[in-house]
């Protein structure tokens, strides 16, 4: 990006709730703004516009949206997609990413780039569970990208609509956690936006602690259904999440990360969420694709290299898997690193 302010071209791939929600909130900011989604959305949205209810009000927007191939190169493209559909969403908007373009994954879970811009034995490798094709890595130059974990509990109502009431809140940082100009104008152009930003020291400790809030919550709530004040709130549900909350804290440590707040203290915060359902949730009662490979068998995989074993985490992975196939929601079957047991011996378990 050589420039960034009001004249600063903003892409938005994804017309999800999050994307819904962040192309409404820098069009509110200001700023201009292309929407990439699918043809169905842009033949709705041309017709209706975009809608965003959250805690200032409803905004009614117009929005320059289009299928990826009506836009061109674009100088900060913000990607909004379930971490599944992420490598199909890269090779369609390919054509956008100039060697200037800064490139920010608004994704849950690990992300792909999780082993680039370090140093050490692991530098460069792939995590087989979110590109097992090594495709985003081909198409999008990790010097490019800034990575980002975000706060946002919101729902899509219509194709062109969505509704949030919580404070929206990102955290973004360079994937060698340095400092730069360009995390300072991307937070400035969020904040004018009124979105919450933090700038990160150290990303991956950002990522980690967003992927324990979903780990322990996403998966478990879409097998039984709960909102996020009942999961916690509920002694039985807020037992399993803390069992798989100590799970994950030996393998955060294990890839020298850290959790930016006390593991309580990311079981109180799910209380508070009051009756809200995860995205995960959402998904399968639209009878829709789970989000297990970034959430459950990243973590799995990555505990599996360094030989830890997450029986309650694998078990409850197993059951949402079941119900992700059980309706029908995938058909191909996809290996994943997993321990057999406590045993310590590596095993290739299914994720369909």
């Amino acid at each position: 990006m050589k420039s960034i302010g009001y004249k600063t071209r903003i892409c938005v791939a994804g017309a999800g709730a999050i994307g819904i929600t962040l192309a409404a909130r820098l069009i509110i900011g200001g700023h201009n703004v292309g929407l990439i989604a699918k043809q169905e959305s842009v033949d709705f949205i041309r017709e209706n516009g975009l809608r965003l209810d959250d805690t200032e009000g409803r905004h009614e927007l117009e929005v320059d949206i289009g299928v990826a191939a009506d836009f061109h190169r674009t100088d900060l493209l913000f990607l909004c997609s379930k971490s599944h559909d992420l490598p199909a969403l890269a090779q369609s908007i390919a054509h956008l990413i100039g060697p200037d373009t800064t490139v920010v994954p608004v994704i849950n879970g690990i992300p792909w780039w999780y082993f680039d811009g370090i140093d050490g034995a692991r530098e460069g490798k792939t995590i087989f569970s979110v590109d097992p094709e090594n495709v985003l890595k081909k198409i999008i130059p990790s010097h490019q990208v800034i990575g980002t974990t975000t706060v946002m509990t919101a729902q899509r109502i219509d194709r062109g609509s969505a509704v949030t009431f919580n404070p929206l809140q990102m955290t973004i940082g360079e994937l060698n956690n340095r400092r730069s100009w360009r995390l300072e104008a991307i937070a400035e152009i969020l904040r004018q936006s009124g979105i919450t930003t933090n700038i990160a020291p150290r990303i991956r400790d950002s990522v980690w602690t967003k992927v324990t809030r979903n780990l322990i919550s996403n998966p478990l709530t879409a097998i039984t259904g709960a909102t996020l004040r009942e999961n916690f709130g509920d002694p039985y549900l807020s037992d399993i999440s803390r069992k798989m909350l100590y799970e994950v804290l030996p393998v955060v440590s294990a890839y020298e990360a850290k959790l930016e707040v006390e593991p309580e203290a990311i079981l109180e915060m799910g209380k508070s969420m009051g009756d809200v359902k995860t995205s995960m949730l959402q998904d399968y009662e639209r009878g829709q694709r789970l989000e297990l490979s970034s959430i459950c068998d990243a973590v799995l995989e990555l505990a599996a290299l360094e030989r830890i074993s997450m029986p309650v985490v694998q078990t409850i992975s197993n059951v949402a898997r079941f119900r992700n196939v059980q309706h029908g929601r995938v058909t191909a079957a996809q290996p994943v690193a997993a321990l057999n047991g406590g045993s310590g011996q590596l095993e290739l378990s299914h994720n369909p």
